[in-house]
């Protein structure tokens, strides 16, 4: 224990090191105070590959709401004269796995299950963020603690590789009608999938865009955030990856 404690303060002190150096405050003079967060997000993330010109579906590949921890870098908070509107700009960094394929009729939740077919996919995606947002009770009495409502932009990287049964396809009839039968409740056999859908493999990287909704709430470097994404990545063909995303985020945010 004494050692795990000593290894402790010499980090503390290699990091306030860094952050007093020179080096640091010329990077701190040109962007502003930087701040590392890290904590736990419970993340639902769907991969779908999507028609460019209509918008219908291929295959629709989900991960779950599951829990996940999240790393990322942001500026401090600019705002505009003595306004409560502001902006911010972040990086981002997360891979992720999705081993349920969603057989999907409708958009009510009752129009769609989730199905395990031994399909899989594989994202790593890289992200700059900026935003815009309106803050409560910033210029009140707790300036440490307000309220964001925000929208941003992502900016991104990503790869995306994997496997999937074309389920949505509804020039396939034998495969699509299968479907339909099965979230219906009408047949149960899901084996069947595998035998009337083609399947395909994918592996694919490129440039994208989307957008981010959210709210969040600030407490002394303490932050919880609800918040929707948009992930569209550049199709190649007539064919492109979409990723929407649904995140609930505790966090500590860390002053370098």
């Amino acid at each position: 224990m004494d050692d795990v404690e000593e290894s402790y303060k010499k980090c503390e002190e290699l990091y306030e090191h860094i952050r007093k150096s020179e080096c640091a405050n010329s990077v701190l003079g040109m962007f502003g105070r930087i701040y590392f967060e890290i904590g736990v997000s419970f993340t639902e993330r769907q991969v779908k590959f999507q028609n460019i010109k209509t918008e219908d579906d291929a295959f629709i590949l989900s991960s779950g709401f599951k829990p996940r921890p999240i790393f990322s870098v942001s500026l401090s908070d600019s705002y505009i004269g003595s306004s409560n509107f502001g902006y911010s700009i972040g990086f981002s960094y997360f891979d992720d796995y999705a081993f349920e394929q969603v057989v999907k009729r409708g958009s009510d939740e009752s129009d769609k299950k989730s199905v395990d077919l031994g399909t899989y996919s594989s994202m790593n995606v890289i992200a700059l963020s900026p935003s815009v947002f309106y803050s409560y009770g910033r210029d009140d009495s707790t300036p440490y603690r307000y309220m964001k409502l925000g929208l941003g932009l992502n900016l991104m990287y990503s790869a995306v590789r994997g496997t999937a049964y074309l389920t949505e396809l509804k020039t396939d009839t034998a495969c699509y009608q299968y479907g339909t039968d099965y979230v219906n409740g009408d047949v149960t056999d899901e084996t069947q999938l595998r035998v009337l859908c083609n399947s395909t493999r994918f592996r694919e990287s490129s440039y994208g865009s989307g957008f981010k909704l959210f709210v969040g709430m600030d407490w002394r470097r303490w932050k919880a955030e609800i918040s929707t994404s948009l992930f569209q990545h550049r199709g190649s063909g007539d064919y492109r990856f979409v990723t929407q995303q649904t995140q609930i985020v505790f966090s500590r945010k860390l002053e370098f």
